[in-house]
Protein backbone atom coordinates (compact mmCIF):
# COMPACT_ATOMS: atom_id res chain seq x y z
CA UNK A 1 0.00 0.00 0.00
CA UNK A 2 2.87 2.28 0.10
CA UNK A 3 5.46 4.12 -2.25
CA UNK A 4 7.93 5.96 -1.38
CA UNK A 5 7.00 5.31 2.09
CA UNK A 6 3.53 7.46 0.82
CA UNK A 7 0.19 5.78 1.58
CA UNK A 8 -1.81 5.10 -0.89
CA UNK A 9 -5.12 2.85 -1.61
CA UNK A 10 -6.09 1.10 -5.22
CA UNK A 11 -9.39 0.07 -6.15
CA UNK A 12 -9.92 -3.32 -7.80
CA UNK A 13 -13.07 -4.54 -9.39
CA UNK A 14 -14.31 -7.96 -7.08
CA UNK A 15 -15.71 -9.28 -10.71
CA UNK A 16 -13.34 -8.63 -12.81
CA UNK A 17 -10.27 -8.02 -10.92
CA UNK A 18 -9.81 -4.82 -13.01
CA UNK A 19 -7.59 -1.96 -11.38
CA UNK A 20 -9.67 0.58 -11.01
CA UNK A 21 -8.80 3.86 -9.58
CA UNK A 22 -5.69 4.58 -7.35
CA UNK A 23 -5.93 7.57 -4.48
CA UNK A 24 -3.25 10.26 -3.84
CA UNK A 25 -0.96 9.78 -1.71
CA UNK A 26 -1.64 10.55 1.84
CA UNK A 27 1.24 12.74 4.27
CA UNK A 28 3.94 10.73 4.93
CA UNK A 29 3.79 10.52 8.57
CA UNK A 30 0.93 7.77 8.17
CA UNK A 31 3.42 5.42 6.71
CA UNK A 32 4.52 5.06 10.52
CA UNK A 33 3.11 2.70 12.71
CA UNK A 34 -0.56 1.43 11.62
CA UNK A 35 -3.01 3.45 9.82
CA UNK A 36 -6.82 2.61 10.15
CA UNK A 37 -9.42 2.47 7.79
CA UNK A 38 -13.24 1.89 7.03
CA UNK A 39 -15.18 1.38 4.36
CA UNK A 40 -18.74 3.00 4.82
CA UNK A 41 -21.32 4.89 3.62
CA UNK A 42 -20.08 4.51 -0.20
CA UNK A 43 -16.58 5.49 1.06
CA UNK A 44 -13.09 4.89 2.24
CA UNK A 45 -11.99 6.54 5.45
CA UNK A 46 -8.40 6.09 6.69
CA UNK A 47 -6.26 8.25 9.43
CA UNK A 48 -2.78 7.62 11.46
CA UNK A 49 0.04 9.16 12.65
CA UNK A 50 -0.34 12.24 10.33
CA UNK A 51 -3.78 13.34 12.19
CA UNK A 52 -5.42 14.40 9.06
CA UNK A 53 -8.69 12.22 8.20
CA UNK A 54 -9.57 11.31 4.78
CA UNK A 55 -12.38 10.35 3.05
CA UNK A 56 -12.80 8.87 -0.40
CA UNK A 57 -15.07 8.03 -3.24
CA UNK A 58 -15.46 4.19 -3.40
CA UNK A 59 -16.68 4.67 -6.70
CA UNK A 60 -14.17 7.11 -8.24
CA UNK A 61 -11.04 6.84 -5.64
CA UNK A 62 -11.04 10.94 -5.33
CA UNK A 63 -10.75 11.98 -2.30
CA UNK A 64 -14.23 14.24 -0.94
CA UNK A 65 -12.33 15.73 1.83
CA UNK A 66 -10.23 15.79 4.98
CA UNK A 67 -10.34 17.27 8.03
CA UNK A 68 -6.63 18.14 10.02
CA UNK A 69 -6.97 17.37 14.05
CA UNK A 70 -4.54 20.48 14.61
CA UNK A 71 -2.57 20.88 17.70
CA UNK A 72 -3.16 24.38 19.71
CA UNK A 73 -0.22 24.20 22.34
CA UNK A 74 2.29 22.67 19.66
CA UNK A 75 3.11 20.42 22.47
CA UNK A 76 2.88 16.89 19.70
CA UNK A 77 6.33 14.97 19.79
CA UNK A 78 6.46 14.56 16.28
CA UNK A 79 4.00 16.93 14.13
CA UNK A 80 1.09 19.76 14.52
CA UNK A 81 -1.38 17.45 14.26
CA UNK A 82 -2.74 14.83 16.90
CA UNK A 83 -2.13 11.35 15.62
CA UNK A 84 -5.54 10.36 15.02
CA UNK A 85 -7.82 6.90 15.16
CA UNK A 86 -11.04 6.25 14.15
CA UNK A 87 -13.06 4.48 17.40
CA UNK A 88 -16.20 3.97 15.51
CA UNK A 89 -18.73 5.16 13.16
CA UNK A 90 -22.14 5.03 13.16
CA UNK A 91 -25.53 7.20 12.39
CA UNK A 92 -23.38 9.35 9.53
CA UNK A 93 -20.69 10.30 11.62
CA UNK A 94 -17.07 9.47 12.77
CA UNK A 95 -16.09 9.27 15.96
CA UNK A 96 -12.24 9.47 15.95
CA UNK A 97 -9.59 10.31 18.61
CA UNK A 98 -6.46 10.30 19.76
CA UNK A 99 -3.84 7.53 19.69
CA UNK A 100 -0.59 7.19 20.65
CA UNK A 101 2.50 4.26 21.06
CA UNK A 102 4.48 5.62 23.76
CA UNK A 103 3.34 8.02 26.33
CA UNK A 104 5.49 10.33 28.03
CA UNK A 105 4.90 12.70 30.83
CA UNK A 106 3.88 14.81 31.86
CA UNK A 107 1.64 13.93 28.13
CA UNK A 108 0.73 16.61 25.89
CA UNK A 109 -2.43 18.85 26.71
CA UNK A 110 -5.32 19.12 25.09
CA UNK A 111 -5.82 15.95 23.07
CA UNK A 112 -9.09 15.93 20.89
CA UNK A 113 -11.91 13.81 21.04
CA UNK A 114 -14.44 14.70 18.01
CA UNK A 115 -17.11 13.69 15.72
CA UNK A 116 -17.35 14.55 12.11
CA UNK A 117 -19.93 14.38 9.53
CA UNK A 118 -19.42 11.17 7.53
CA UNK A 119 -20.68 13.15 4.12
CA UNK A 120 -18.70 15.86 4.32
CA UNK A 121 -16.43 16.50 6.91
CA UNK A 122 -17.82 19.06 8.50
CA UNK A 123 -16.83 18.88 12.31
CA UNK A 124 -19.98 18.43 14.77
CA UNK A 125 -18.08 18.79 17.86
CA UNK A 126 -14.62 18.62 19.42
CA UNK A 127 -13.29 18.64 23.13
CA UNK A 128 -10.07 19.22 23.69
CA UNK A 129 -8.44 17.38 26.83
CA UNK A 130 -11.89 15.87 27.41
CA UNK A 131 -11.39 12.17 26.40
CA UNK A 132 -7.63 11.22 25.68
CA UNK A 133 -7.75 8.04 23.89
CA UNK A 134 -4.57 5.54 23.25
CA UNK A 135 -3.17 2.02 21.89
CA UNK A 136 -2.70 0.67 25.60
CA UNK A 137 -5.61 1.86 27.32
CA UNK A 138 -8.75 0.71 24.59
CA UNK A 139 -10.48 3.22 22.52
CA UNK A 140 -14.40 4.26 23.18
CA UNK A 141 -17.22 2.14 22.30
CA UNK A 142 -21.11 3.06 21.54
CA UNK A 143 -24.00 0.88 22.65
CA UNK A 144 -27.90 2.39 23.18
CA UNK A 145 -26.50 6.14 22.53
CA UNK A 146 -24.16 5.93 25.45
CA UNK A 147 -20.28 6.18 24.70
CA UNK A 148 -18.35 4.72 27.45
CA UNK A 149 -14.53 5.41 27.35
CA UNK A 150 -11.22 5.86 29.50
CA UNK A 151 -9.39 9.13 29.80
CA UNK A 152 -5.93 8.58 30.09
CA UNK A 153 -5.66 11.40 31.44
CA UNK A 154 -7.38 10.90 34.89
CA UNK A 155 -7.76 6.91 34.49
CA UNK A 156 -11.13 7.57 34.91
CA UNK A 157 -13.94 5.59 32.61
CA UNK A 158 -16.91 8.57 31.58
CA UNK A 159 -20.46 7.92 29.75
CA UNK A 160 -20.88 10.08 27.19
CA UNK A 161 -24.25 10.75 26.04
CA UNK A 162 -27.60 13.00 26.73
CA UNK A 163 -28.39 14.04 30.18
CA UNK A 164 -30.97 14.46 32.36
CA UNK A 165 -32.88 18.21 33.26
CA UNK A 166 -34.29 19.61 35.73
CA UNK A 167 -36.94 22.96 35.10
CA UNK A 168 -38.05 25.03 38.03
CA UNK A 169 -40.51 27.69 37.53
CA UNK A 170 -42.23 30.13 39.52
CA UNK A 171 -43.78 33.38 40.54
CA UNK A 172 -42.86 35.50 44.06
CA UNK A 173 -46.21 37.84 43.82
CA UNK A 174 -48.86 34.76 43.43
CA UNK A 175 -51.78 37.14 43.71
CA UNK A 176 -51.41 40.87 42.44
CA UNK A 177 -53.89 43.44 41.39
CA UNK A 178 -55.05 44.35 38.32
CA UNK A 179 -52.75 46.20 36.66
CA UNK A 180 -49.79 45.09 37.80
CA UNK A 181 -46.98 42.61 36.28
CA UNK A 182 -46.01 39.18 37.24
CA UNK A 183 -42.42 38.56 37.03
CA UNK A 184 -41.93 34.84 36.06
CA UNK A 185 -38.51 33.44 36.66
CA UNK A 186 -36.72 29.62 36.90
CA UNK A 187 -34.01 27.75 36.79
CA UNK A 188 -33.04 25.11 33.98
CA UNK A 189 -30.25 22.60 35.80
CA UNK A 190 -28.10 19.20 34.57
CA UNK A 191 -29.09 16.36 36.97
CA UNK A 192 -26.90 14.13 34.68
CA UNK A 193 -25.45 11.32 37.46
CA UNK A 194 -22.33 12.76 36.52
CA UNK A 195 -23.55 15.99 38.87
CA UNK A 196 -23.87 13.68 41.32
CA UNK A 197 -19.87 13.23 42.38
CA UNK A 198 -19.17 14.71 45.90
CA UNK A 199 -15.97 16.75 44.17
CA UNK A 200 -19.04 18.35 41.67
CA UNK A 201 -21.39 18.99 44.54
CA UNK A 202 -18.66 21.07 46.58
CA UNK A 203 -17.95 23.11 43.38
CA UNK A 204 -22.10 23.39 42.42
CA UNK A 205 -23.21 23.97 45.47
CA UNK A 206 -26.76 25.00 43.74
CA UNK A 207 -26.45 22.87 41.19
CA UNK A 208 -25.12 22.48 37.50
CA UNK A 209 -26.62 24.96 34.54
CA UNK A 210 -27.99 23.57 31.47
CA UNK A 211 -26.25 25.22 28.20
CA UNK A 212 -26.52 25.47 24.88
CA UNK A 213 -25.30 22.67 22.66
CA UNK A 214 -22.84 25.26 21.45
CA UNK A 215 -21.39 25.75 24.61
CA UNK A 216 -21.19 22.05 26.13
CA UNK A 217 -17.78 21.01 24.97
CA UNK A 218 -15.90 23.62 27.23
CA UNK A 219 -18.44 23.86 29.60
CA UNK A 220 -18.01 20.06 30.25
CA UNK A 221 -14.42 20.53 30.15
CA UNK A 222 -15.05 23.31 32.76
CA UNK A 223 -17.41 20.77 35.27
CA UNK A 224 -15.30 17.30 34.77
CA UNK A 225 -11.97 18.97 34.38
CA UNK A 226 -11.88 21.73 36.05
CA UNK A 227 -10.94 23.88 33.30
CA UNK A 228 -11.15 27.37 33.43
CA UNK A 229 -14.89 28.96 33.53
CA UNK A 230 -15.20 29.70 29.55
CA UNK A 231 -16.38 33.08 28.64
CA UNK A 232 -19.78 33.65 26.38
CA UNK A 233 -21.76 30.47 27.82
CA UNK A 234 -25.20 30.19 26.16
CA UNK A 235 -27.96 28.97 28.02
CA UNK A 236 -30.84 26.53 26.42
CA UNK A 237 -34.48 28.33 25.23
CA UNK A 238 -37.26 28.10 27.77
CA UNK A 239 -41.04 28.32 26.21
CA UNK A 240 -43.19 29.43 28.59
CA UNK A 241 -47.01 29.65 28.06
CA UNK A 242 -49.75 31.53 30.30
CA UNK A 243 -53.77 30.26 30.38
CA UNK A 244 -55.63 32.58 31.56
CA UNK A 245 -59.20 32.56 33.52
CA UNK A 246 -61.38 32.59 29.95
CA UNK A 247 -59.11 29.46 28.42
CA UNK A 248 -56.82 31.87 26.44
CA UNK A 249 -52.72 31.36 25.45
CA UNK A 250 -50.18 33.32 25.93
CA UNK A 251 -46.74 32.62 24.96
CA UNK A 252 -42.79 33.73 25.36
CA UNK A 253 -39.46 32.14 24.37
CA UNK A 254 -37.42 32.97 27.05
CA UNK A 255 -32.83 31.99 26.95
CA UNK A 256 -31.73 31.14 30.62
CA UNK A 257 -27.81 33.05 31.23
CA UNK A 258 -24.53 30.48 32.13
CA UNK A 259 -26.16 30.23 35.74
CA UNK A 260 -29.12 28.58 34.80
CA UNK A 261 -31.65 31.24 35.51
CA UNK A 262 -34.57 32.54 32.77
CA UNK A 263 -37.20 35.31 33.59
CA UNK A 264 -40.43 37.40 31.75
CA UNK A 265 -42.23 40.24 32.95
CA UNK A 266 -45.51 40.12 31.91
CA UNK A 267 -49.12 41.98 32.34
CA UNK A 268 -52.33 39.95 32.94
CA UNK A 269 -55.33 41.78 31.60
CA UNK A 270 -57.95 40.55 33.35
CA UNK A 271 -59.43 39.50 36.61
CA UNK A 272 -58.71 35.75 37.65
CA UNK A 273 -56.53 32.74 37.68
CA UNK A 274 -53.79 31.90 35.71
CA UNK A 275 -51.72 28.54 34.81
CA UNK A 276 -48.01 29.15 33.87
CA UNK A 277 -46.25 26.16 32.05
CA UNK A 278 -42.86 26.98 31.16
CA UNK A 279 -40.97 24.44 29.11
CA UNK A 280 -37.31 22.99 27.63
CA UNK A 281 -38.14 21.12 24.75
CA UNK A 282 -34.65 19.62 24.77
CA UNK A 283 -31.66 19.37 22.89
CA UNK A 284 -28.47 17.45 21.63
CA UNK A 285 -27.28 17.12 25.43
CA UNK A 286 -30.59 17.01 27.40
CA UNK A 287 -33.40 15.35 28.09
CA UNK A 288 -36.68 17.70 27.97
CA UNK A 289 -38.02 18.63 31.10
CA UNK A 290 -41.19 21.19 32.63
CA UNK A 291 -42.62 22.81 35.45
CA UNK A 292 -45.67 24.71 36.21
CA UNK A 293 -46.81 27.63 38.65
CA UNK A 294 -49.86 29.14 39.28
CA UNK A 295 -50.81 33.08 40.39
CA UNK A 296 -54.07 35.08 40.57
CA UNK A 297 -55.04 38.93 39.66
CA UNK A 298 -57.68 40.59 41.99
CA UNK A 299 -60.06 43.87 41.46
CA UNK A 300 -58.28 46.26 41.94
CA UNK A 301 -58.98 48.57 44.47
CA UNK A 302 -60.36 52.44 43.89
CA UNK A 303 -57.72 54.47 43.97
CA UNK A 304 -57.13 56.84 47.57
CA UNK A 305 -57.44 60.42 47.27
CA UNK A 306 -55.11 63.10 46.93
CA UNK A 307 -54.52 65.28 49.95
CA UNK A 308 -54.77 67.93 47.42
CA UNK A 309 -58.47 66.21 46.69
CA UNK A 310 -58.90 65.88 50.20
CA UNK A 311 -58.59 69.75 50.91
CA UNK A 312 -61.02 70.70 48.19
CA UNK A 313 -63.84 68.84 49.48
CA UNK A 314 -63.32 69.74 52.70
CA UNK A 315 -63.37 73.57 51.86
CA UNK A 316 -65.99 72.95 49.71
CA UNK A 317 -68.38 71.19 52.12
CA UNK A 318 -67.63 74.06 54.70
CA UNK A 319 -70.77 76.31 54.94
CA UNK A 320 -70.10 79.77 53.46
CA UNK A 321 -69.82 82.79 55.99
CA UNK A 322 -72.58 85.66 56.06
CA UNK A 323 -71.64 88.52 53.73
CA UNK A 324 -71.06 91.44 56.04
CA UNK A 325 -73.49 94.31 54.73
CA UNK A 326 -72.21 97.26 53.18
CA UNK A 327 -72.48 100.50 55.32
CA UNK A 328 -74.85 103.55 54.46
CA UNK A 329 -72.89 106.97 53.56
CA UNK A 330 -75.24 108.97 56.26
CA UNK A 331 -73.86 106.29 58.85
CA UNK A 332 -70.06 106.25 57.79
CA UNK A 333 -70.22 110.48 58.14
CA UNK A 334 -72.16 110.02 62.06
CA UNK A 335 -69.43 107.89 63.11
CA UNK A 336 -66.65 109.96 62.08
CA UNK A 337 -68.25 112.65 63.95
CA UNK A 338 -68.69 110.69 67.08
CA UNK A 339 -65.09 109.51 67.05
CA UNK A 340 -64.16 113.07 66.76
CA UNK A 341 -65.97 113.85 69.77
CA UNK A 342 -64.64 110.98 71.82
CA UNK A 343 -61.09 112.45 71.00
CA UNK A 344 -62.16 116.12 72.01
CA UNK A 345 -63.18 114.84 74.94
CA UNK A 346 -60.47 112.47 76.29
CA UNK A 347 -58.74 115.59 75.28
CA UNK A 348 -60.12 117.96 77.84
CA UNK A 349 -60.01 115.13 80.80
CA UNK A 350 -56.03 115.22 80.32
CA UNK A 351 -55.45 119.11 79.92
CA UNK A 352 -57.95 119.61 83.00
CA UNK A 353 -56.22 116.81 84.89
CA UNK A 354 -52.89 118.70 84.35
CA UNK A 355 -54.30 122.21 85.62
CA UNK A 356 -55.08 120.99 88.83
CA UNK A 357 -52.14 119.06 89.33
CA UNK A 358 -50.31 122.76 88.96
CA UNK A 359 -52.52 124.38 91.70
Amino acid sequence: MCGQKRIRYWGFSTETGEHLWTTEPQYYLDFYVATQTAIVYDHLYSAGVAGIVYAYDLTTGERAWTYEADDPYQEFLWGNNWWAQIVFITDGKLYVGHSEHSPIDPKPRGAPFYCLNATDGSLIWRADGLFRQSNWGGTAVIGDSIIATQDTYDQRVYAIGKGASELIVSINDNVVPLGSSVLIDGTVMDVSPGTEDITLKSRFSKGVPAVADESMSDWMLYVYKQFPRPEDVEGVKVFLKILDPNGDWYSATVTADSNGRFSHMWAPAIVGEYHVTAIFEGSNSYYPSQDTTTFGVDQAPEEAPSAAEIADTTVNKMPAYPAIPEIPAYLTIDLIILVIVAVGVVIGLIAYMALRKQK
